[in-house]
């Protein structure tokens, strides 16, 4: 009984140490969750300022100059962005499922989470790196991504670059999405003028350099996005375990409670065989 006892308090213990962390946790994502999502809020304005201009500099470009012809025989790139850390509700999986004919698609993979279950996948990613932990450290991971992209392009030119990622919608909720980011879709980014902007470059410079910041400006998108998405995902994992450490708490604080009511009656139980066999004792000795 007393190692019963015992047991149950050490598991007791546990538990609630387990509860502290899981609330921990539950803190460190909805306040990283809050500020990636100032950040989109900025980084989307961001982007539609520079989708306005480059429809403007496409205004000042005949159509026949910018039309191309799609590449025969190429293979679309992938880009997949995965949960950087654990308890996350399976998002990898979802980031994954999202792709058509996996098997020897050409892919490039961000987030730990996603780089641990790809040859599960069958996947085998011609770069990969981590996903950001920090929405502060997005920049950086944008740029090294661009570089990556230029040069994945450079050995091996690409039909279409698609990008795989979780984006944060109203309310807290996310999906996974596919976004194409190449080619351009020039016929939603040009938009007719009234009046021709004042510019001092030639349209096609402009347009060119315009480019390299909406590019930049997506792959930021789909970085916040996916980290944002992440700690969403943990928050509801762990409001989940945190239900289930409440209900195991409860049920060990019960089983606690019986066994010292049980030990209690069998002290009681043993005080009145001990007050009987006295008293047996001095009715014999009279």
């Amino acid at each position: 009984m007393e190692q019963r006892a015992a047991d149950v308090q050490a598991r007791l213990a546990t538990v609630s140490s387990f509860g502290e962390l899981v609330g921990a946790m539950q803190g460190v994502a909805a306040a990283r969750a809050d500020h990636a999502k100032k950040l989109i809020a900025g980084t989307n304005a961001y982007a539609r300022t520079v989708a306005n201009a480059m429809g403007q500099a496409l205004a000042l470009i005949p159509q026949d100059r910018l039309a191309t012809s799609p590449e025969k025989g190429r293979r679309p790139l992938w880009i997949l962005f995965c949960p950087e850390q654990a308890f996350n509700g399976s998002l990898s999986d979802k980031v994954f499922a999202a792709v058509p004919a996996l098997a020897g698609a050409r892919v490039m993979l961000l987030g730990a989470q996603g780089i641990r279950i790809a040859p599960q996948q069958g996947v085998a990613p011609e770069w990969s790196s981590q996903l950001i932990a920090h929405a502060d450290a997005v920049v950086p991971a944008s740029d090294r991504l661009q570089a990556a992209l230029e040069q994945a392009l450079a050995r091996e030119p690409a039909s279409q670059v698609e990008l795989v990622f979780a984006e944060v919608g109203e309310g807290n909720q996310h999906e996974v999405v596919r976004r194409r980011l190449l080619p351009l879709d020039l016929d939603t980014l040009r938009r007719v003028q009234d009046a021709n902007p004042v510019i001092h470059l030639t349209p096609q410079h402009l347009l060119d350099q315009l480019i390299d910041e909406y590019l930049s400006a997506r792959l930021v998108h789909a970085l916040l996005h996916s980290h944002c998405a992440e700690n969403l995902a943990r928050l509801q994992a762990m409001a989940a375990a945190h239900d289930n450490v409440n209900h195991m708490t409860e049920d060990l604080g019960a089983e606690a409670r019986r066994l010292r009511q049980e030990a209690i009656t069998e002290e009681i139980m043993e005080l009145a065989a001990g007050l009987q066999a006295l008293n047996r004792s001095s009715d014999s000795a009279n």
